[in-house]
């Protein structure tokens, strides 16, 4: 590949013929997109829209392809993903039949590592289409393909090695704050090593021998970076959602903390920061847990609930791990103002979808208890007025509480 171009594409025919292909045999550009102009001048804008794509790097090849010059099947090398303005050539019937995989080096010319929406549709769509995406991570030597599951809309690049593993998972996430890492690190090991234990003989449809699980976070620091570790420590997929929040630190009255990638995460997705909203929809978690967190994670924690309440997602419970004193000032006053105003009604039940743990061991006797069939939980079951469930000496008496904390 030619250093020092801003974009670059070749089409391989041949697995063979990657290392003897010279600089001259790669189309170098360096494409500059015009100022929106939109719906006032709508010719105009068809016009730069079709000159933005004649200077794409890879315009020639596929343009080449779509009109049978190049009828061999093949492999489109780039620098950076291909940019959207190329969907409707690439989804074209012969392109499509003939390109079987993508490889590039970068997500994104402007933004760097992170992709945008328009990215992510255009993954989904090729993904769709059969071909095979690849991100090549070359400074960590590590090559990664884009791995979709059924039923979802979104996906993650995971490491070659463990893109079944992906497919399959049960996904467990760690909400958190990037600020405060606190002192949950032995206990979420104990609840997910004992997991993987009673993973062995479990027959739940999310926890059993042939059901592998992912952990899922922001790819942050702090309680972020705790997931991760214990996760990666533990020999489970250790995944991260990462957002460009360094994009904006600059901006008036932006308070930005979490910039910084942890070290911990294995398989990924990026985001531009005006798409968090949408980032949150794609954690698609099977089972959350809460550790200490701000304004993020309230925000979080009330999708997560409102997705239960609306029957987005099973009702599965929602684990939160410290004081009932803390979580109740978080949640129950919310709670309590709804079933007061009556805007709640018909939904109280979802006052038994939140459950507050102080360790590690109160944690895996609800999730115990939920594989087992018996946590009270979701409609038919009783409801309170706090908003939220407690472990109480009654219920820790009725699971087997492993004494160790690893095997």
């Amino acid at each position: 590949m030619p250093a020092g171009v801003a974009t670059c594409a070749t089409f391989v025919c041949k697995g063979g013929m990657f290392d003897a292909v010279s600089e001259r045999e790669w189309v170098v550009s360096d494409p500059k997109k015009e100022q929106y102009v939109g719906n006032e001048d709508p010719a105009h804008q068809q016009e730069l829209a079709q000159k933005y794509l004649y200077q794409q790097a890879e315009y020639g090849i596929l343009s080449a392809i779509s009109i049978g010059e190049i009828n061999s099947d093949g492999a489109l090398f780039t620098k950076c993903f291909p940019s959207p303005v190329l969907k409707s050539l690439l989804l074209t019937r012969q392109v499509v039949k003939r390109v079987r995989a993508l490889f590039f080096v970068k997500p994104s010319k402007t933004f760097g590592s992170f992709f945008s929406q328009d990215d992510q549709a255009m993954l989904r769509d090729l993904n769709i289409f059969g071909i095979s995406i690849f991100f090549v991570d070359e400074a960590a030597g590590i090559m990664y393909q884009f791995m979709l599951k059924v039923g979802q809309s979104s996906g993650m690049f995971v490491p070659l090695e463990r893109r079944l593993e992906y497919l399959t998972a049960t996904s467990l996430g760690v909400y958190g704050s990037n600020l405060v890492a606190g002192n949950f690190e032995a206990e979420l090991h104990f609840v997910l090593a004992n997991m993987l234990q009673l993973r062995k003989t479990c027959t739940h449809p999310l926890l059993n021998p042939a059901k592998p699980v992912a952990l899922v976070t922001g790819g942050g620091p702090g309680a972020m970076e705790v997931g991760n570790r214990v996760a990666k420590s533990l020999g489970i997929l250790s995944c991260g959602m990462f957002v460009d929040f360094g994009s904006l630190s600059n901006k008036p009255g932006a308070t930005i903390n979490e910039q910084k990638k942890n070290p911990y995460v294995e398989a990924f997705m990026t985001y531009r920061p005006d798409k968090l909203v949408e980032r949150q929809s794609d954690f698609n978690l099977d089972l959350p847990i809460f550790l200490t967190g701000g304004i993020g994670t309230d925000f979080e924690y009330a999708l997560e609930e409102v997705r239960r309440k609306v029957g987005c997602v099973a009702i599965n419970p929602l684990i939160l791990f410290g004081t009932e004193e803390h979580w109740g000032k978080k949640i129950g006053g919310r709670y309590k103002e709804n079933l007061q105003s009556g805007t709640i009604k018909g939904s109280e039940w979802i006052s038994n979808v939140p459950w507050i743990v102080r360790n590690g061991k109160e944690a895996y006797a609800v999730l115990s208890r939920f594989f087992g069939g018996t946590l009270p939980i979701g409609p038919g079951h009783p409801t309170n007025e706090r908003g939220y469930m407690v472990v109480t000496e009654d219920f820790m008496k009725e699971c087997v509480i492993p004494d160790t904390k690893e095997d």
